[in-house]
């Protein structure tokens, strides 16, 4: 009997679901970090539109990518795109995930200039490295 209540606890796929979550959420981190360095100057609903139009930029070669125009908060957007991301091979989500940041800078840059975009950018990576306090100390 306790040997099937271990086997019911195990995913059916060999325990690989966890690893693919897990990467999906890491490779979420980034755009954590950027939307908190962005909403204080462009607010979230200035975010989330720039982030969806990157997503619709890149939903043309992503069919599975979901583009909804209702989800108006980045938790809902984040939350989205790490679905998506979890449900792909991992290496199609590196290159998705990669693609989509690029073209988000791309935009943000020809928005608010190369320098600034720079900056932040810099500031959310250096976050991401650095322990909480650290981060602090960049500010």
């Amino acid at each position: 009997m306790e040997r099937d209540d271990i086997e019911r606890r195990q995913p059916s796929d060999g325990g690989k679901a966890q690893p693919l979550a897990g990467a999906a959420a890491d490779r979420l981190r980034p755009w954590r970090r950027i939307s908190g360095q962005l909403t204080t100057l462009i607010g979230e609903s200035g975010f989330c539109a720039l982030f969806g139009r990157a997503l619709r930029t890149l939903a043309v070669r992503y069919e599975w990518l979901s583009v909804d125009a209702s989800r108006k908060t980045i938790d809902g957007l984040l939350s989205a795109l790490e679905r998506d991301l979890a449900g792909v091979e991992s290496t199609v989500a590196d290159i998705a995930a990669a693609e989509l940041l690029n073209t988000f800078t791309r935009q943000l840059s020809s928005l608010i200039g190369e320098a600034l975009t720079a900056r932040l950018l810099e500031q959310a990576t250096a976050s991401e490295q650095d322990g909480p306090e650290d981060a602090q100390e960049h500010k």
